[in-house]
């Protein structure tokens, strides 16, 4: 039976990941080795200051007082006795598009497990209207956890351990999954300033309203048009152009 390491950076309690496990259980072994509280926008970040405690919560469940990237690492060498088949992140309450990837725990789990040349997933659902008077998300776990079954059933056997896969389930959605590259989302932070009782400034960073564009093929356009997105991120950030243009400069006499 196929191994699938399970993590994200919602906390190992969060719903989206209880689902996952529960859907993905019924086909593979799933481990989880998730973060002991909520771990948002902290990417690949390492805890290097303070040691990291591991607790079993259950069979095959582990809480780590540490990061995403943290729990992968730890489940590799430490918890796991061999290499998985798989590394999936999520599923992230949240969307995890464009730019988000260089911010989000959830793909931040995933590359973790790319540095390692383990095939990776990361899985986030992007929430409709809400559903009700109490203004919840309005999004059915159920059915997004079938759908990163059907994307993983297919991408086991054929899967390229030098990639991430970023897959966003968007509700509505056709049900139909779209191969894409990524769009643009730009931020600019709302930053808060205020003062504490004893007089001294402190700022809270927000996110702001985010500008989106993408053209067709790209995933945001994908899921402004109801299609679920699997993304496909390869670590290369080499800027060929750039470097021949330097050469031609700092060469020179």
């Amino acid at each position: 039976m196929k191994t699938i390491l399970l993590t994200n950076d919602d906390g190992f309690f969060s719903s989206g990941i209880t689902a996952l496990k529960e859907r993905l259980g019924r086909s593979w072994r799933v481990v989880v080795v998730a973060p002991d509280r909520e771990r948002s926008a902290i990417s690949m970040a390492l805890t290097l200051h303070h040691p990291l405690r591991v607790k079993e919560i259950a069979a095959d469940v582990y809480a780590v007082d540490g990061t995403t990237a943290d729990c992968v690492n730890i489940a590799l060498q430490k918890v796991l006795p061999a290499r998985p088949d798989f590394v999936v992140s999520g599923m992230n309450l949240g969307e995890n598009l464009a730019e988000d990837i260089f911010f989000s725990g959830t793909v931040g789990g995933a590359f973790s497990g790319m540095l390692y040349g383990i095939p990776a997933l990361a899985i986030s659902l992007i929430a409709g209207p809400p559903g009700d008077a109490a203004c919840r998300p309005n999004w059915d776990l159920d059915a997004a956890a079938q759908i990163g079954e059907r994307v993983l059933e297919r991408l086991l056997p054929v899967a390229d351990a030098s990639m991430v896969y970023n897959l966003n389930i968007p509700f509505p959605n056709n049900d139909r999954i779209m191969v894409t590259s990524l769009g643009q989302k730009r931020y600019t932070p709302d930053i808060i300033e205020r003062q504490d009782p004893r007089g001294n400034r402190y700022y809270w960073i927000g996110t702001g309203i985010p500008t989106y564009g993408g053209e067709e093929g790209s995933d945001i356009w994908a899921v402004r048009n109801g299609f679920i997105s699997l993304g496909v991120i390869h670590y290369g950030m080499n800027a060929a152009a750039e470097i021949t243009r330097l050469k031609k400069i700092f060469d020179s006499k």
